[in-house]
């Protein structure tokens, strides 16, 4: 996965937080800001999502080895003709300002998995065409999760079974490439993205 410089034109301050439903009080509707979830990821061998270069590697876990943490906020579609794919979130690494993001690769003639400078509260102002590519599908499969490109339907994020390979999508999941994860839960962050100011 390569880090590609993006600028989505649009400054950002505390109060452009992602919102939830709007809630009505005395004064009249009031925004609700939504903090991010926050996660370490795992593969079904062990390893884990590292940010080495701007390129996301699954290398084994050792107690030396300091996962990535991955920020993940719910995303909403107009229409919710995919449910059954599972619930729709955008990922984010680097403290929310680098989101995960499946584009097609006009060289490989294929999609890929990219990291792009966007800041993760801002995705859910986007029309949804724009925010589709940052969006996975999050699956349960038993006790591990699948994460399907919302942009390109049948395409997984997926580890290989090489040690220390970049994290990348493949629409053909066998021995060679692992499209399991755990998601383990971080209590301790330094900073979330609504605590960043710009």
């Amino acid at each position: 996965m390569s880090f590609l410089e993006e600028n989505a034109g649009v400054k950002m301050d505390s109060g452009d937080l992602e919102t939830a439903e709007p809630q009505c009080g005395p004064e009249g509707p009031k925004v609700v800001t939504q903090d991010p979830e926050k996660f370490t990821i795992h593969d079904k061998d062990h390893k884990v999502l590292v940010l080495n270069s701007g390129t996301l590697l699954a290398v084994p876990h050792k107690d030396y080895i300091r996962p990535e943490t991955f920020f993940t906020l719910p995303c909403r579609f107009s229409r919710s003709v995919d449910e059954h794919k599972g619930s729709p979130i955008f990922l984010a690494v680097s403290k929310g300002d680098l989101c995960l993001c499946c584009k097609r690769d006009k060289k490989k003639n294929q999609p890929t998995l990219q990291l792009k400078k966007q800041n993760l509260a801002q995705l859910s102002s986007l029309k949804e065409k724009k925010m589709k590519p940052f969006a996975f599908y999050r699956a349960k499969v038993v006790s591990r999760n699948t994460l399907e490109s919302a942009a390109y339907p049948g395409w997984f994020i997926c580890t290989s079974c090489n040690l220390g390979e970049p994290v990348g999508m493949t629409n053909n999941p066998g021995q060679k490439e692992c499209i399991d994860f755990s998601f383990e839960p971080v209590k301790n962050v330094e900073m979330s993205p609504s605590e960043i100011s710009k």
